[in-house]
């Protein structure tokens, strides 16, 4: 590497250095995106609210899987295996499968509680509810009211959000079993209470009222707790598998891709490295030479003597010089000391080659026969060599 390449190289990693610092410490704008997450500190994270909530029940414990697979592990001959507790469901948008929506209330039926906080419900769920929400569609700097209500009010007062509130609220229910426990400004129900067998269902069409941000305004964390008060003081089960989106990446990098500076500077760096292999290899490469194959110097012999002899017309002596080069090579592979028109040469070859004597005798008797020829044709040159290669094979 010349001292050229090692400056740029240099050159680069400062660049990518000085980059990566201007990134860290750039103000990062605010992810408004709700997630309703235990494990976010956006502003519509649930960070603070799972904290908060762990002071208003005894346990609050995280799963991580749905709510057919927990319920089966929980009923059994029509009856819960352990204490009755409250299933805690946050998020934008709710909806259940068939057989999810049954088992969840199945464990209520048998005495479970369910509070759920969505913007809109959907699927087998909002069916079996008898549930429909509307949107009021708000702008995104108008405020909503949401207002506690009843004969005996869970707690006074009227809670003020803004920033985006979607203005949702229910437009159907069941009335025989459920009780409005809080409207809007527009006297819209927004906080119901359902009866369910021996449990209850808590639904709520504002969940970003559950979140970091509105937590923390005014007296908002009144009405969460307030919403909450609800469900009886027993153990919570706080739901991360129905969240909005991956909680995390899977990858072994996360923490380099979360980072925005990090990230940045895992891309150009691998960018580089792409381009300085293709641009190195390109120019280290050289043309790879064609090597002939070295040449087969007694086969052009052979050709070369045999084009002689063919000239020569002497088709005699080739015919002998053949069958001479043929008796040394089946001595040879037969493992004969000599081989002659003799009787042990016949009947050894007889042995050899599983044929009678009579067939090897009139064999080696038509080559003897040509060797002692003063005068061959060309056509019997032609027969002597397919004799010859006949007799080799029976040898194999």
């Amino acid at each position: 590497m010349s001292r050229f390449e090692k400056r740029i190289l240099w050159a680069l990693g400062l660049l990518i250095l000085g980059l990566s610092l201007l990134e860290a410490m750039a103000p990062k704008p605010v992810n408004w995106a709700p997630s309703y997450s235990r494990y976010h500190r956006t502003p519509y994270g649930g960070l603070l609210v799972h904290e908060s909530i762990q002071d208003l029940f005894p346990e609050v414990r995280t799963v991580h899987e749905p709510v057919d697979l927990a319920a089966d592990h929980r009923i059994s001959n029509d009856a819960i295996a352990d204490a009755p507790v409250n299933h805690l469901y946050i998020n934008s948008t709710f909806g259940l499968s068939e057989l999810g929506t049954e088992r969840l209330l199945g464990l209520v039926e048998l005495g479970d509680h369910v509070f759920i906080a969505a913007e809109d419900f959907h699927n087998v769920l909002a069916d079996t509810l008898n549930l429909e929400v509307a949107s009021m569609h708000r702008m995104g700097n108008d405020t909503s009211d949401i207002r506690f209500v009843g004969d005996h009010r869970i707690a006074q007062g009227v809670f003020r959000y803004a920033r985006g509130f979607p203005g949702a609220y229910f437009t159907r229910y069941d009335t025989s079993r459920t009780r409005v426990l809080a409207v809007d400004g527009a006297s819209h129900p927004v906080l119901l209470e359902m009866t369910w067998g021996d449990g209850r269902i808590v639904l709520c069409s504002a969940p970003r009222a559950f979140t970091n941000y509105n937590l923390l305004k005014s007296n908002n964390a009144t009405f969460l707790a307030g919403a909450l008060s609800a469900l009886p003081p027993r153990a919570v089960v706080w739901d991360e598998f129905y969240k909005v989106g991956r909680m995390e990446s899977t990858t072994p990098l996360r923490f380099l891709l979360n980072q925005p500076a990090l990230r940045w500077a895992w891309f150009i760096a691998l960018t580089l490295l792409v381009l300085y292999i293709i641009v190195y290899t390109r120019r280290q490469q050289r043309p790879i030479p064609v090597v002939a194959p070295p040449r087969n110097a007694t086969r052009d012999l052979a050709h070369t003597i045999g084009r002689l002899y063919w000239h020569k017309g002497d088709h005699a002596d080739i015919a002998r010089k053949m069958i001479a080069h043929f008796k040394d090579e089946v001595r040879a592979r037969a493992y004969m000391r000599i081989c002659d028109y003799d009787e042990n040469t016949v009947a050894h070859l007889a042995t050899k080659t599983g044929r009678a004597k009579e067939e090897i005798a009139k064999r080696l008797n038509a080559f003897r026969r040509r060797e002692q020829l003063q005068s061959v044709t060309e056509r019997d040159l032609l027969d002597l060599s397919t004799e010859l290669h006949e007799f080799r094979q029976l040898i194999r």
